[in-house]
């Protein structure tokens, strides 16, 4: 007796044809909600980071405050902040206070530092973050004249090996990072953190009241400064 092969009524066939058109339309469908999906997902990945950053300015800022405290009113020296031994942020002044050295670090920071090459035999930096140097003229928080207006620490952009943990106001131009779409943060000398974009900050970073807290700017005088 002969083998009977089982063919599907042709109504059925169409079934199944039918389902593979609406399978593959499902596929497509999917393909396209992914592709304006994953910037929505990588817009609210950026914002947790750029929060997160804030957050860590703010605890800088608060750590500095309670360092006072313990030292007459005087923030911690810009030349030992960040470390007293080299590359070593657990032995900067300020990490008593903080007890953490993933503050140090913006998130968005150090995921862009992973992706560049490491050089042999040169340590990365483990902080985003630098103090104004011009702070040197004035550490007693009471002769701040306008500490609203006055920087306390900012997202450094820092070359990768970078360990000075400073900005200041010879060096201007280049010192705020645009890491969170275009902004950066700045955290200032009644605490508030500020996020500012390129414009606002190239006007604040000509003015004298920004990095030095008292009418005394000393130094080389900085004539650029308003």
């Amino acid at each position: 007796m002969g083998h009977r092969f089982f063919h599907p009524p042709k109504g059925r066939r169409q079934s199944l044809a039918f389902t593979l058109i609406e399978l593959l339309v499902v596929i497509a469908i999917i393909g396209i909600l992914m592709g304006l999906l994953l910037p929505t997902f990588g817009r609210a990945r950026e914002s947790a980071r750029a929060v997160s950053c804030a957050n860590n300015l703010h605890q800088i800022a608060v750590a500095s405050v309670s360092y006072s405290l313990d030292f007459r009113g005087n923030l911690p020296s810009f030349r030992t902040w960040l470390f007293t031994r080299p590359a070593d942020i657990a032995s900067g002044r300020l990490y008593p206070y903080l007890t953490s050295k993933a503050v140090y670090m913006c998130p968005t920071d150090k995921s862009e530092l992973s992706l560049k090459r490491q050089v042999r035999g040169i340590r990365m930096r483990d902080y985003s973050y630098a103090m104004n140097c011009a702070i040197c003229h004035a550490t007693d928080f009471s002769r701040f004249r306008q500490p609203a207006k006055t920087l306390l620490y900012m997202e450094g952009k820092l070359a990768p090996t970078d360990y000075t943990g400073l900005v200041g106001p010879a060096l201007a131009a280049p010192s705020l990072a645009f890491r969170h779409r275009n902004r950066g943060h700045l955290v200032m000398g009644d605490l508030h953190v500020e996020t500012m974009n390129k414009k606002a900050f190239d006007v604040v970073a000509k003015t004298r009241r920004f990095w030095f807290p008292t009418d005394d700017a000393g130094g080389p005088g900085f004539p650029g400064l308003r």
